[in-house]
């Protein structure tokens, strides 16, 4: 049986926070709102297992919304879930996923998903519940213009949005939902509340007709790590960087082992290109080959054009020559050295803004890493 565990209320008024800055709210008016989530979450977990969902993992709450904790010890290898896919609100794209959610969610108490839709995030500021205010897709102007990463999170999010869909459906949809292969897609109650974190190695696997009162299908999810009674548990969501997190979930995380920067180039008659910067500091080989043919001379040209048909892209995979290489070392340093301080001026100017804050030093970070690793092997380069 899944247990409810609670923080002590005065400990959480004190520390309920709002967009990232903390306040302190009423007690009186906190415990209104934590007995509210307690009663949505007690429906919620009445209702998983009515529908055979199993777990060692207790449901728990804090200011930022639910998480889980481990109620035994687990070892590696142990499923942390077990969930029938009739639980599951499944469709074969996110988009028609987001559409049947919001069909869930518009039928009210009659759906056989409304325990799970009632302790979804909302729309809503100062809600019963966590509310997906915190994704940047909701932010307003003000807050969108302090994130001075060379626009890599506005074309993200331009790219991502579908004006079409039900916003909440389809913020829940990106946030929440998870694949399942065979072009599926589903929401997984209980899988949707496990906290990420991308060192944590994560597997599923789908057991064919073992459900909970008959035939069906049973999505397991298994720990590649240890718990013990009591800590909280984590799952890989997936190799996501900042930006992933940020835009689909809300957070960003400090030392992310799958963190990436990209920095846009734009050159005077040149298609524009984005240099990216991986978490040990090398930087993609595809803007560098690129680069290396922005940068060649005449003669260096002539030689690339002089090579056989369809092996051209092949000679730009290493260095055309010395100054070449040394012009194309020399213009990314300069262009990450740019876009870092603009990422630390942006940081320091969010104020008590952690979020925002952190994704620019973590990005600056990144982009100073690719710097020292490209001046570890040109000590003389100058940029």
């Amino acid at each position: 049986r899944i247990r409810l565990l609670i923080l002590p209320v005065r400990a959480l008024a004190r520390i309920f926070s709002h967009h990232n800055h903390c306040f302190a709210l009423p007690l009186h008016i906190f415990y209104f709102i934590m007995v509210a989530i307690g009663k949505a979450s007690s429906a919620f977990l009445g209702w998983t297992a009515s529908q055979g969902i199993e777990t060692p993992l207790d449901l728990a709450h804090r200011a930022d919304g639910r998480y889980t904790t481990c109620k035994e010890d687990i070892s590696a290898g142990d499923d942390l879930l077990r969930v029938p896919l009739s639980a599951c609100i499944t469709a074969d794209t996110l988009e028609s996923l987001a559409e049947r959610l919001a069909y869930e969610r518009d039928k009210g108490q009659e759906s056989k998903y409304a325990p799970y839709i009632d302790v979804l995030p909302t729309l809503e500021e100062n809600s019963e519940g966590p509310s997906l205010l915190s994704l940047p897709r909701f932010w307003g102007s003000k807050r969108l213009e302090t994130v001075t990463d060379g626009g890599q999170l506005e074309a993200r999010m331009m790219n991502d949005e579908r004006k079409d869909i039900d916003p909440w459906a389809l913020a829940c949809v990106d946030s929440r939902a998870n694949f399942l292969g065979e072009d599926k897609y589903s929401m997984t109650p209980m899988l949707d509340m496990i906290t990420h974190d991308g060192a944590v190695p994560t597997s599923a696997r789908l057991n064919k007709d073992k459900g909970f009162a008959g035939a069906g299908d049973v999505l397991c999810l298994a720990t590649g790590r240890s718990y013990s009674e009591g800590e909280e548990a984590f799952i890989s969501y997936g190799n996501l960087n900042n930006l992933d997190t940020l835009v689909d979930y809300g957070f960003v995380t400090r030392n992310n082992p799958c963190i990436s920067e990209s920095v846009g180039i734009q050159m005077m008659r040149k298609p524009p290109i984005s240099v990216t910067v991986y978490a040990d500091g090398s930087i993609d080989s595809g803007a560098k080959a690129t680069l290396r043919y922005y940068l060649a001379n005449e003669e260096e040209l002539e030689i690339f054009s002089s090579v056989d048909r369809g092996s051209g892209l092949g000679i730009l995979a290493k260095p055309l020559s010395d100054r070449n290489e040394l012009d194309v070392q020399s213009f990314i340093a300069s262009t990450l050295d740019e876009a870092a301080y603009e990422a630390k001026e942006g940081a320091t100017g969010a104020g008590s803004d952690d979020l925002v804050s952190l994704y620019l030093k973590e990005r600056a970070k990144l982009l100073d890493l690719g710097i020292e690793r490209i001046k570890s092997k040109y000590p003389r380069l100058e940029y």
